[in-house]
């Protein structure tokens, strides 16, 4: 579908589905029946100094090199950022991971413009956007308020950027920012590519929890009878990124070396993936494996203290894992909740409900998408308005 803003802009609107993580940013969007994800790590910094390609070893090390993907280079108000893959080993990486880098930072723009150039293939583009939060920071009105209006006030409007020399317009017709990251997770499950549910009524009045363990955060949320029930919703700074803390402090108290958050991040995902850690101690690869497995099982036994002080009476619930962490923790996970749903690629979960949210009739307002609402979407209430009562969010 085209639409007109007016002024004889035809573009075809792309409804996006927007998932800013703390260790990767997640995009998604419904395109000719396809449902299209993309996941770019975060990491970001400036960039400083030229790429110097010509640096090898030749006949010796060359093919590693060349098969080492190279950030991408992102331009924007005169500045140039290196994004995503490898970051570290061309500049210093920007690590933010306080709750203020959603509302606004160069650093976010970046890895945004670098995944979203993915998604539209360069050239001049329209987009409305639906962008999920951690529960932290959406649990209190005026704070959620706040990120919310923060957000909309660098995002939507006219962009001009490049990505690795193309160039890229994109005007961001709308936002909505006040979705729970783990609500997102609900969406994927329930609904089809058109946003519309199709798992029946009974499932969408059913109690269902999601537990959604990210980098930084972890989220339980339960939607009951169409509501998010804030009751029984949470969120903690339980996420992956306690594990690789707990590796790095570890390291340096054993061996001495001081690893970069990402590296030990790295590592962990090593040990997830059935692989051994190793490092480098005074030009000695050593094996820290032990040390390794070690920071997963704390936070493994974390995790669990946590879910079973929050969880009560488990067996009433169907139970969604997702995030990142669904699959490192998936085996205690499995063990605490035997019969508990864990998500296809849980890591593009939340962004793929997004997408799909997106695309619903009546989410975002006909003056920007051009298409009226159908009836019945007019009487629904969905998760953006606070309810009257303290007890619970609507959905349906």
């Amino acid at each position: 579908m085209t639409v007109s803003n007016g002024q004889k802009n035809t573009e075809a609107l792309t409804y996006l589905g927007y998932d800013p993580g703390f260790s990767a940013n997640k995009f998604a969007c419904v395109r000719s029946g396809e449902m299209v994800t993309y996941l770019l790590p975060s990491s970001v910094g400036e960039a400083n100094r030229r790429l110097q390609n010509g640096l090898a070893l030749p006949g010796v090390v060359r093919a590693a090199q060349r098969s080492a993907r190279q950030p991408f280079r992102v331009v924007f108000e005169g500045i140039e950022y290196l994004v995503g893959p490898n970051v570290s080993d061309y500049t210093e990486p920007i690590d933010r991971l306080d709750f203020n880098r959603f509302k606004d930072s160069p650093e976010l723009r970046a890895t945004f413009y670098a995944g979203v150039s993915r998604i539209i293939n360069g050239g001049a583009h329209r987009a409305a956007i639906a962008l999920a939060l951690p529960v932290k920071v959406l649990a209190q009105e005026g704070e959620a308020e706040q990120v919310e209006k923060a957000i909309k006030g660098w995002l939507v409007g006219r962009h001009l950027f490049s990505v690795d020399g193309v160039e890229c317009a994109l005007e961001v017709v709308n936002v909505r920012a006040r979705v729970p990251q783990p609500v997102a997770t609900w969406f994927d499950w329930g609904m089809d590519l058109s946003g519309q549910w199709v798992r029946g009524k009974q499932s969408q009045l059913a109690p269902t929890l999601v537990i959604d363990q990210g980098f930084n955060t972890l989220d339980v949320l339960l939607v009951s009878g169409g509501r998010i029930s804030q009751r029984f919703t949470e969120g903690d700074t339980l996420g992956m990124r306690r594990a690789a803390e707990r590796l790095i402090r570890s390291i340096k108290h054993k061996y001495g070396p001081e690893l970069e958050l990402h590296q030990a991040s790295d590592l962990v995902q090593q040990i997830v993936n059935g692989q051994k850690a190793e490092i480098y101690v005074e030009g000695q690869l050593t094996d820290i494996t032990v040390e390794t497995r070690q920071a997963l099982k704390a936070l493994e036994s974390e995790v669990f203290n946590y879910l079973d002080r929050t969880i009560k009476s488990k067996e009433s619930y169907h139970i969604l894992l997702t995030g990142g962490g669904a699959l490192a923790l998936r085996e205690m996970l499995l063990r605490q909740f035997p019969k508990a749903t864990v998500m296809a690629e849980p890591v593009l979960a939340n962004a793929r409900g997004l997408a799909k949210l997106a695309v619903r009739p009546g989410f975002f307002p006909s003056s920007v998408t051009g298409r009226l609402p159908f009836s019945v979407e007019r009487k629904i209430e969905l998760i953006f308005a606070r309810p009257k009562s303290n007890e619970s969010l609507r959905l349906f």
